[in-house]
C-alpha cells in the first residue's frame, strides 16, 4: 500500500498517449509543376499536395493520409490520391470531397 499513490502517476502518461491523433501540423507538404491537355486546351501550372505520408517514385506522387490536393481554387480532400504532374492525372481513394473556392481565397487543409 505504501505504492499505491504512484499508480495513478505512472498509469496518467499511458492514458495520455493513447489518446494523441495525428494532427494537422504533422502533415508533409509538396509542391510539383503540372502540364495537361483536354479539350483543346493546354495547361501548366503549380500544384500542392499535403497528407501525413508523401513519397515520389518516378512520376508518381503517392499522398497517403488526411490528403489535400490544391490546384488554383480547387481542393480536393481523401483518404489516399496517387498524381501524375507529366499529365496532370490524380485518382483519389477513400471520403473524397472537392471543394471549389471562391477566387483568392485563403484555404487552409
Amino acid at each position: 500500500m505504501k505504492y499505491a499513490r504512484l499508480i495513478p502517476i505512472l498509469l496518467l502518461p499511458c492514458l495520455l498517449l493513447g489518446q494523441t491523433s495525428v494532427t494537422r501540423s504533422s502533415n508533409k507538404t509538396a509542391e510539383f509543376g503540372y502540364a495537361t491537355t483536354g479539350r483543346g486546351v493546354s495547361e501548366v501550372g503549380m500544384a500542392s499536395v499535403t497528407g501525413r505520408e508523401i513519397n515520389v517514385t518516378g512520376s508518381l506522387i503517392k499522398c497517403s493520409g488526411n490528403c489535400g490536393l490544391r490546384i488554383h481554387d480547387v481542393v480536393l480532400n481523401a483518404d489516399e490520391v496517387d498524381i501524375r504532374p507529366e499529365t496532370g492525372d490524380a485518382e483519389a481513394r477513400g471520403n473524397v470531397k472537392i471543394k471549389v473556392l471562391p477566387p483568392a481565397a485563403g484555404y487552409q487543409f
